[in-house]
């Protein structure tokens, strides 16, 4: 009995744990996330329009759709990760359907960067790949609770509209005082 109970102890401590952290499951989320915008500016490259990512904070899920001029653009492409429920002229994104291990993802904050940022709700892309920001915008999510809450930042130049992922935080960055929904 004292040898299988070694031999437990032992494998138990050689076995990796197969759940996610929370910084995995964090960094899984922002590169979703991030694709996600990285298909709203191709398609506004593509279709020589411009598309939108609407942030909706309150119920942690953004919108992606058409916000140009022409009105032949407002369906959508299909698309594998698309709902059947959509309408066909958005693509909603639910971060609580997004499979998960433990804590939930949620959208904590959305602004730009610079000496005064201000409070972004909108993503909007031009026909070269451009936002319609000046400032970098910076979408921020968050998992975990009270001391194990993390936080990890995705930003989006406003001339290329290239995204970046920074490393995840254990504390609220100081640019967020008072920004979250």
């Amino acid at each position: 009995m004292i040898v299988v109970a070694i031999i437990s102890i032992l494998a138990g401590l050689a076995i990796p744990d197969v759940n996610p952290g929370i910084h995995q499951q964090l960094n899984s989320a922002a590169r979703i996330v991030a694709a996600d915008i990285a298909y709203v500016q191709s398609l506004a490259v593509t279709h020589n329009s411009t598309y939108r990512l609407t942030l909706d904070g309150a119920n942690h899920r953004y919108i992606i759709e058409h916000s140009g001029a022409n009105a032949s653009l407002d369906e959508l492409p299909s698309s594998p990760t698309r709902s059947p429920s959509d309408p066909d002229d958005q693509h909603i994104v639910d971060l609580d359907e997004l499979p998960s291990m433990g804590a939930r993802v949620r959208l904590y904050a959305a602004q730009t960067s610079g000496s005064s940022p201000t409070a972004v709700t909108q993503l909007e892309f031009g026909p070269l790949g451009e936002t319609t920001q000046a400032e970098e915008t910076v979408i921020w999510l968050t998992s975990g609770y009270d001391d194990a809450q993390r936080y990890v930042a995705l930003r989006v130049n406003p001339v290329t509209g290239l995204i970046t992922v920074d490393a995840v935080q254990s504390s609220v960055p100081a640019v967020l005082a008072g920004a979250k929904w």
